[in-house]
């Protein structure tokens, strides 16, 4: 008989394990800043050639490492953060697994220097590749390696030929551009959680950037504002005892910005850059009326938690988190971000700066950004632990008349018959009146089916009944649905085998191509899967509460009644459009329309006058 089990080698299996922390020269920068993060680094400076396949290099101020613990370092589950068992329920820094050097230095050629505060020598390591390192131990030497960024303590670490005694990995590393962006986009996302620690990179002799310490807000603008002066608006539950809730939120949303890319929807749980889709979705799901379906809004959340209710420790990179409460979080979340789109929503703002080259031949169109502030003072967002929005603002079903975003008086123009002009001190707002009634439209008719009693809404008879078929065969289908059309408003009666009367309709459908969207309202309810909403279920008395739960269902069943909506180039009287307006701020979300379209945009006086080239 012949043995088939055998113990790898340790040049492979060293290599096999450092496939899961090391995928590209972006995964070096991360594990070794993070280690210079925990080293308690005030400046941090990161060094690229050949998009780091040829040399990767990060030097830090941080306490720095004695000669023993640099010889010690490289190894396997060498690490400073943990003593004990114990201490995996307590992880408060970054790196912890011991990993990350051994890792690098199994795939690349690695010296590390390094000097500790008060030692008036820096050592150096060179750990050689892995076959070396196997054979005979390492040993550190005297250097004579001067300051660290202006600092005489600090560590220096340089990572070269990533990859290149592992052909299988090198050849899939994309191109230098593609490996450097990935590299700033990591270092990045780091900064924003350590807002107090300067960071820089230079690729091929090249500073790419240099983020001196600042505070959190002007870094987040610093980053994720794409240049532009567009409003940073922040809501926080810190309020809440830390210690007796365990739980601290605050979430910077950057209005008037949105991206085809999540990349600035940026997660931060205790002070670690990390992707969970549960926050994701928590972060999103308010957002959906807010922008345009496949959009992503600027935001960032911080959280802070109870480390002994998260585990840090499900994947090698500690990119992902195992949250012990994901119920509470999801819901905290949802809450604040509902709360803080709720109360500082607002109208679209012009964002449009002409290129140098276009000063003197106006030939761009203006491009109007999906948000922006609303120009009055708002009281501080301290919400914790409240139900979402919507279910607060439907408790009554007549919502108090709000104030004005800008106190403009009187319409003063119409475009192309469809954009209302107003004119407010310092600024021109155009209110699209289709979008405006879509908002108006779809509020009402919910706002119907929340606050209608079992016996069903008060609806408009038809003075001549509406006749729909259906196949024949999905009646006893209909039959158990018709609850929901009881529910919205309708009057309806089955006749015959394949056919459907409509009697009564809610007052907000409007008869605008009345039996083409009748027709529609009935596939829809028809082609409904079962677990959307539970449709099957003929017993439920009054389905508001279902409704309340499942906004994707009721948005599918009520879409139709925004088709009757005053449509562009309706010509409406100066009083209509002005009841149009007051309407509009009836809403709990006037700012856009339910497909996420703006319904209002403001051109500051400031933008024309550069258009015009009267302020450069």
């Amino acid at each position: 008989m012949t043995n088939q089990i055998r113990v790898l080698p340790p040049a492979i299996a060293e290599r096999i394990a450092a496939g899961e922390v090391v995928e590209r020269p972006a995964s070096v920068v991360k594990e070794l800043i993070e280690n210079s993060l925990d080293a308690g680094s005030t400046e941090i400076a990161v060094t690229l050639e050949d998009g780091g396949k040829s040399l990767i290099e990060v030097i830090d101020n941080g306490i720095g490492m004695s000669p023993e613990d640099l010889e010690v370092c490289i190894e396997r589950h060498a690490t400073s953060k943990l003593n004990c068992l114990e201490d995996l329920e307590n992880i408060l820094t970054l790196g912890f697994r011991g990993e990350a050097l051994a890792s690098i230095s199994a795939v690349s050629d690695v010296t590390l220097t390094s000097r500790q505060a008060h030692v008036s020598t820096a050592y150096e390591l060179h750990a050689g590749d892995l076959a070396a390192r196997t054979e005979k131990k390492c040993r550190s030497k005297k250097t004579t390696f001067g300051h660290f960024l202006h600092s005489p303590h600090g560590t220096r670490i340089q990572a070269r030929g990533i990859f290149s005694q592992i052909p299988a990995r090198l050849k899939f590393l994309k191109s230098q551009a593609a490996e450097v962006s990935q590299v700033r986009e990591c270092m990045e996302k780091l900064s924003l959680a350590y807002p107090t620690v300067g960071f820089r990179l230079v690729s091929d002799h090249r500073t790419l950037f240099h983020l001196k310490p600042q505070d959190e807000f002007s870094r987040i603008r610093a980053l994720l504002s794409d240049g532009e002066d567009f409003p940073l608006v922040t809501a926080t539950n810190e309020s809440a005892d830390f210690e007796k809730n365990e739980l601290q939120i605050r979430l910077h949303w950057i209005q008037g910005l949105s991206s085809p890319q999540s990349r600035k929807l940026i997660q931060i749980v205790n002070s670690r850059i990390i992707r969970d889709r549960m926050l994701q979705h928590a972060i999103l799901n308010p957002f959906k009326q807010t922008l345009l379906p496949g959009q992503y809004p600027a935001v960032v959340l911080w959280m802070k938690v109870n480390p002994a209710s998260i585990d840090v420790n499900v994947h090698p990179t500690k990119m992902e988190i195992r949250f012990l409460e994901h119920q509470k979080i999801f819901k905290s979340i949802d809450s604040l971000v509902r709360s803080l789109i709720l109360q500082k929503g607002a109208p679209a703002i012009a964002t449009l700066s002409l290129p140098q080259e276009s000063r003197t031949e106006f030939s761009e169109s203006p491009f109007f950004a999906p948000h922006s502030p609303l120009p009055i003072p708002l009281s501080e967002i301290t919400p914790a632990e409240q139900e979402p929005s919507y279910h607060r603002a439907e408790e009554n079903l007549s919502l108090p008349s709000k104030s004005y975003p800008f106190q403009f008086t009187k319409q003063v123009g119409l475009l192309f018959h469809t954009y209302l002009i107003y004119e407010d001190q310092d600024e021109m707002i155009l209110v699209d009146q289709h979008a405006a009634h879509e908002r108006i439209t779809y509020e009402k008719l919910r706002k119907r089916v929340l606050h209608t009693s079992s016996e069903g809404a008060h609806s408009q008879a038809l003075l001549l009944p509406e006749v729909v078929k259906f196949p024949a065969n999905q009646r006893p289908l209909l039959e158990n649905r018709l609850i929901w059309m009881t529910q919205l408003g309708f009057e309806t009666e089955i006749f015959g085998e394949d056919s459907l009367v409509f009697r009564s309709i809610p007052a907000e459908w409007g008869t605008y191509q009345l039996k083409i969207r009748l027709k529609n309202l009935l596939d829809r309810t028809l082609h409904m899967a079962p677990t959307d909403g539970n449709l099957e279920s003929p017993f439920a008395p009054n389905l508001a509460p279902l409704l309340a739960m499942d906004e994707a269902l009721f948005e599918k069943l009520a879409s139709e009644a925004c088709h009757s909506s005053v449509r562009a180039g309706d010509k409406l009287e100066p009083l209509e459009a002005q009841a149009l307006v007051e309407q509009l701020f009836h809403c709990e979300h006037p700012w856009n329309c339910p497909h996420g379209r703006p319904t209002i945009v403001k051109i500051p006086q400031g933008k024309l006058e550069e258009w015009f080239h009267r302020k450069i």
